[in-house]
């Protein structure tokens, strides 16, 4: 099966119904298309990852479809970012930061907060893609426990690093500050050549998207400082 994922035509034929179902929304309307690459997950595969992590096959398939997906896109152009990202007329706003930060949190009051005007591109493994130098986020079909995501591709207007705080504060931060922060929200290959390309994915995203440390608590004043800011950037 072809499916259309960040704008590649990607190839794979899901046996469980956790990858079936979620991939549904990619599946591309023409199955002639060549793809830019293809998956292939193995029984071999799947049972390597449930020996490491106890889960069942259903859910291993689609872990390391994910996984294989984020590894290929490296040389592609794009890489994988652990957050919650959303659109909002057409421009992309993210969400990173450590488990418990509280990145869907902040993401659901953005879609109280805009209604209909919001699209929830993916709560949680969203991919960023460079395509003639503009930074795009991106929908895939993986997207952690729940399955929130749309298969859309936006500009990228703002990354917030999100911390948990009772007062509400955003401010812009360097580059060298942004990257140790966002190389822990990635996949990080040990293969040489993808590690170069994703350092230099990292470099040019950051060149040309802003970054903030935004410390929020759980209101809509939050949603408006942080829109805000990164809208005005």
């Amino acid at each position: 099966m072809i499916y259309s994922i960040c704008g590649f035509n990607v190839e794979y034929e899901p046996r469980f119904s956790r990858l079936r179902n979620r991939s549904e929304k990619y599946l591309s309307e023409d199955q002639s298309l060549t793809p830019d690459f293809s998956l292939e997950i193995t029984e071999e595969d799947i049972q390597n990852h449930i020996a490491k992590y106890p889960m069942n096959e259903d859910l291993a398939e689609y872990v390391v479809a994910g996984i294989k997906f984020y590894r290929a896109i490296i040389l592609k152009g794009a890489f994988f970012l652990h957050s919650a990202a959303l659109s909002v007329d057409g421009e992309g706003f993210v969400f990173t930061g450590p488990c418990g930060a509280g990145k869907s949190t902040h993401a659901s009051l953005w879609r109280k907060y805009f209604g209909d005007k919001v699209i929830s591109v993916n709560d949680d493994k969203p991919a960023v893609r460079i395509i003639d130098g503009t930074p795009y986020i991106c929908g895939t079909p993986f997207s952690g426990k729940y399955d929130i995501n749309t298969n859309v591709m936006v500009p990228l207007c703002g990354i917030s690093i999100l911390n948990q705080s009772k007062e509400n504060s955003i401010k812009k931060i360097s580059v060298a500050e942004a990257l140790p922060v966002l190389m822990e929200q990635t996949l990080r290959p040990d293969n040489v050549a993808e590690m170069s390309a994703l350092f230099s994915l990292l470099d040019e995203t950051l060149t040309k998207v802003p970054v903030y440390k935004f410390c929020c608590n759980i209101s809509f004043e939050a949603v408006e400082l942080s829109y805000n800011t990164m809208k005005n950037k």
